[in-house]
C-alpha cells in the first residue's frame, strides 16, 4: 500500500524554501526603494504574500503527488508535481538507507532518509520528510529485505542483534576538542581580517603607545586562539553522542548534536583502514579510524570517500575496533634510507633561502625593514624536521596485508588487504632519481591514488621499492586465488548438502 510522507513536511518545506528567498528580497528591496517611492510598502506586502501562496502551493501538491512503497522486489517511489517521475530500486542494489535530523527535524519529529544504491555516484532517492519512527521502520525493512536478496531468497527474516563496540565518552569528546585544532580555519579568519581589519588596525595602533609589531602579534595569538576553541566547538558539535555498533557485516553509527545522523558502513566495501593521529592526539595516546569504501561515502553523496568509523578514542580501542573489520597483528615500519633524511634537510634549507631572499627584495622593494633575517632562524630546525620526517615514513608487509605510515604534525597509518588492492605502481621523480629513491603507491577502488590518494611508501631505495611492488603484487595474486578457492568450497558444500538430507526433514 502507497503511502504518504509526514504531514508536517509541508509547513517545514514551506519555512525552508522561504528562509532561501531572505537574501534576494533584502537586495531587492534595498534595490527598489529610491525606484518605487511611497509604493513601495504595498508592493512587498503583495509580493510577500503572493510568495507564501505560491510556495505554499507547490509545497503541498509535492506533498500529495509523492507517494512510496515497499513491493516484493522492489522499492517504489512516484513523485514530481509537473513532471511525474517513477523509480523502482531493486532491494539487491541497496548499499545504505542514512536518517538525519537537526534540532528542528527532531522538535517536529521528522526526519530525512536517504537511499543510497551500489555503484550510483550519488543519492538514489531522498524522502523529505517522514516521521522519524517510519524512517527507522523504513531503514530496518530495507536492510532485512537486502539481506534476504542477498542469501539468495533464505527464509530468514529475524533482525540480526546489533553488539555496542564503541560509545563515546565526555573524556573523549574533551580530548576531541584540545585536538581539533584545524590550520585551515586560522587561514580562512587571517584572510578574512586581512580584509576587514586593517584600518581598524591601523586606527587603533596609531593612538596606543606600544610597539606596532606587539600590537600584531597579539592579534596572531587572539587568531590562533580563536580559531582552535571554533574548531574544537565544530568537532564536538559534529561528534557529540556518537555511538557504533556491528550488525551482521555492516557498522552502523549515530553522531551529531545540532544535525542527528545514523547511518552504517558496509564491510564488504571497505578498502583500506587509516589511523589519524596529529600532534595533541600521539599526547594524549589517542587516535581516530577512518574507512576507506568504494561505490559510497557515508554521509558524502559520492561514489568513492572516506567516513569517520571512530572520530576518537583511545589508540588501544581505534584498533581494536579496527581488528574487528580487517584482522592484523603489530605494525613494525620500515623507515626509508637515511639519505632520504639528507634529501628532506637540503629541501627545506633551500625552501628556507628561497623565503629570505623574496622577504629581502620585498624590503628593499618598499624601501622598509621588514626583519629577513629572522627567516634564517630556521636553519637549525632544518635538520630536526628532516629527521622526524624520516622518522614517521615508513612501510610493513604482513601475512594479509600492507601497511604505509607518513606525516609527523598529522600521522597517517594505512592497512591495505592484499584483496583489496587494485594496483601497484612504482614511481620516481627527477630529484628521487638523483638520490637513488623511489615511490609505490598501493592503490584501492577506495581511493584517488593517481591523484594524490591512496596508500603511498615514500622514498625507498629504488631496488627496495621494486621488491615491494613485485611482493605485494604477488601476494595480491595470491590472496585473489585463495578467496576463489574458498568460494568454489563453500559452493561445493551448498551442493552437497541436499544429498545428505532425508525425506520428511
Amino acid at each position: 500500500m502507497s503511502q504518504a510522507l509526514h504531514p508536517l513536511s509541508v509547513p517545514y518545506r514551506i519555512v525552508q524554501s522561504g528562509l532561501g528567498y531572505v537574501p534576494l528580497l533584502i537586495f531587492l528591496a534595498v534595490a527598489s526603494g529610491p525606484v518605487v517611492g511611497d509604493l513601495t510598502p504595498v508592493l512587498w506586502f503583495l509580493a510577500i504574500v503572493l510568495g507564501v501562496v505560491a510556495v505554499g502551493g507547490w509545497q503541498l501538491a509535492y506533498y500529495r503527488r509523492f507517494a512510496y512503497e515497499t513491493t516484493p522486489d522492489t522499492f517504489d517511489i512516484r513523485s514530481g508535481v509537473i513532471s511525474r517521475r517513477n523509480r523502482e530500486i531493486p532491494y539487491w542494489r541497496v548499499q545504505n538507507v542514512d536518517i538525519s535530523r537537526n534540532v528542528a527535524q527532531r522538535a517536529l519529529g521528522i526526519a530525512q532518509l536517504s537511499i543510497e544504491t551500489a555503484g550510483g555516484g550519488e543519492t538514489e532517492a531522498v524522502l523529505r520528510y517522514v516521521g522519524y519512527e517510519e524512517a527507522k521502520r523504513l531503514q530496518n525493512e530495507l536492510r532485512r529485505r537486502k539481506r534476504r536478496e542477498e542469501s539468495e531468497g533464505e527464509t530468514a527474516t529475524h533482525e540480526e542483534s546489533e553488539r555496542l563496540l564503541y560509545e563515546i565518552t565526555p573524556e573523549d569528546l574533551a580530548v576531541l576538542a584540545i585536538a581539533s585544532f584545524d590550520l585551515r580555519l586560522v587561514s580562512f579568519v587571517s584572510v578574512l581580517l586581512s580584509v576587514v581589519a586593517p584600518p581598524v588596525l591601523v586606527e587603533i595602533i596609531t593612538d596606543l603607545p606600544v610597539d606596532p609589531l606587539l600590537v600584531v602579534a597579539a592579534v596572531i595569538v587572539l587568531v590562533v586562539i580563536g580559531s582552535a576553541i571554533l574548531s574544537g566547538a565544530n568537532a564536538v558539535i559534529n561528534t557529540y553522542g556518537f555511538r557504533l555498533t556491528r550488525s551482521g557485516e555492516e557498522l552502523r553509527y549515530e553522531r551529531g548534536l545540532l544535525q542527528r545522523y545514523d547511518g552504517s558502513i558496509p564491510l564488504d566495501k571497505v578498502q583500506l583502514l587509516a589511523f589519524r593521529e596529529n600532534l595533541l592526539k600521539r599526547v594524549f595516546d589517542y587516535s581516530s579510524l577512518v574507512v576507506e569504501t568504494a561505490g559510497y561515502a557515508p554521509g558524502q553523496g559520492g561514489g568513492v570517500g572516506s567516513e569517520s568509523a571512530v572520530p576518537i578514542a583511545d589508540r588501544e580501542t581505534t584498533w581494536r575496533i579496527a581488528r574487528e573489520i580487517e584482522p592484523f597483528e603489530g605494525l613494525e615500519m620500515t623507515r626509508p634510507p637515511r639519505r632520504a633524511r639528507r634529501r628532506y634537510a637540503f629541501r627545506y634549507l633551500i625552501a628556507l633561502g628561497v623565503l629570505a631572499g623574496v622577504v629581502y627584495a620585498v624590503t628593499l622593494a618598499l624601501g622598509m625593514e621588514m626583519y629577513w633575517y629572522v627567516v634564517l632562524l630556521g636553519v637549525p630546525l632544518a635538520p630536526v624536521a628532516a629527521h622526524y620526517k624520516w622518522k614517521s615514513r615508513g612501510y610493513h608487509v604482513g601475512e594479509g596485508y600492507v601497511a604505509t605510515r607518513s606525516g609527523f604534525w598529522n600521522r597517517t597509518t594505512r592497512v591495505v588487504p592484499y584483496y583489496r588492492i587494485q594496483n601497484v605502481i612504482e614511481s620516481r621523480t627527477v630529484f628521487q632519481r638523483r638520490w637513488r629513491l623511489a615511490s609505490v603507491l598501493i592503490d584501492t577502488a577506495g581511493s584517488s591514488g593517481l591523484v594524490g590518494g591512496g596508500s603511498r611508501a615514500f622514498d625507498l631505495d629504488a631496488r627496495e621499492a621494486s621488491d615491494l611492488r613485485e611482493t605485494v603484487a604477488a601476494r595480491l595474486q595470491g590472496a585473489l586465488a585463495e578467496r576463489r578457492r574458498l568460494a568454489a568450497r563453500e559452493r561445493a558444500i551448498e551442493r552437497a548438502l541436499p544429498s545428505f538430507e532425508q525425506p520428511g526433514e
